[in-house]
């Protein structure tokens, strides 16, 4: 397999924007070429020339490039001391509400979302969690929404829960679905929607108190992490909080003007609350 080069990606990325309207302009270089040499290794092609000549003979090879190309990395209760402070707002703030509304930007294979349906189950307030959990990868999503993962994988997740609740019992949480496979509980997901949606191409609807976008940016060029941090910030409610992954990158000195970075460290940023101006009375001769 040839090495590919920045004029093939610039030509690559052009074609398939105009051709299928998908934008991987924005795309910080050397992880697209890493992952683009990837999908050539997984179609078996030798060149970006070979891929594009076979997509345009057979168009459903789109929807294989993009699950391949968006392949995403993920685990249960992943970084938890991050949970553990998240447990912490939504015990302070959230216990008492009777609704909130949670997005999960970029969930992949859906080990996230499960994390959060225990954390919520276990504070007793996942009823009133209403969460939607959205990927561009149509593979992914159906793993997410089907909650069938390998018995190899729970060693690592148990781990991670007990750092996070040690005094808890992970295996509750999933019961045995074949030889090599658990199924998580259906009832930790009851009240999320899953949906496909593209985070530089899609529009963003709705009004949410959380916003988890974890290790997704990092694929993203300086701007479009800019655009993208702002189209956050935009669907948050006041006083919402967003989380990235330890393996983003930190905000710009513009960008932490806009939230309350006192837990940045753990990659939990919040928007401020509204502050309501009361307006002054003026007397008048």
């Amino acid at each position: 397999m040839s090495n590919i080069t920045k004029e093939e990606i610039e030509s690559f990325t052009a074609v398939l924007f105009s051709k299928f309207g998908l934008d991987f302009t924005c795309y910080e270089s050397q992880s697209l070429s890493r992952r683009l040499n990837r999908v050539l290794f997984v179609l078996k092609k030798d060149t970006i020339h070979d891929l594009w000549a076979a997509m345009l003979q057979d168009h459903t090879l789109i929807y294989r490039f993009m699950d391949e190309l968006s392949v995403g990395l993920t685990s249960m209760f992943r970084d938890p001391q991050m949970w553990s402070s998240l447990r912490s707002i939504l015990y302070n703030d959230y216990k008492s509400r009777s609704q909130f509304d949670i997005w999960n930007a970029g969930c992949s294979t859906g080990e996230e979302v499960y994390t959060l349906g225990i954390v919520l189950k276990e504070m007793g307030i996942l009823d009133s969690a209403k969460i939607t959990a959205s990927d561009m990868n149509h593979t992914a999503l159906d793993i997410a929404k089907n909650g069938i993962y390998h018995k190899v994988k729970m060693i690592d997740y148990e781990k991670k829960f007990k750092e996070y609740n040690k005094f808890g019992y992970f295996n509750k949480y999933y019961s045995i679905h074949d030889d090599n496979h658990v199924l998580m509980n259906r009832d930790l997901v009851k009240n999320v929607t899953y949906k496909y949606h593209n985070l530089i191409t899609d529009s963003f609807t709705g009004k949410y108190d959380f916003i988890f976008c974890r290790n997704v940016m990092i694929y993203f060029d300086a701007p479009a992490k800019e655009k993208l941090i702002q189209k956050f910030y935009d669907v948050l409610k006041p006083g919402g909080y967003l989380i990235t992954g330890f393996f983003d990158s930190m905000l710009s000195d513009e960008e932490k003007k806009q939230f309350d970075c006192k837990l940045a460290s753990l990659r939990i940023l919040k928007k401020p609350e509204e502050i309501s101006v009361v307006p002054v009375n003026r007397i008048t001769a």
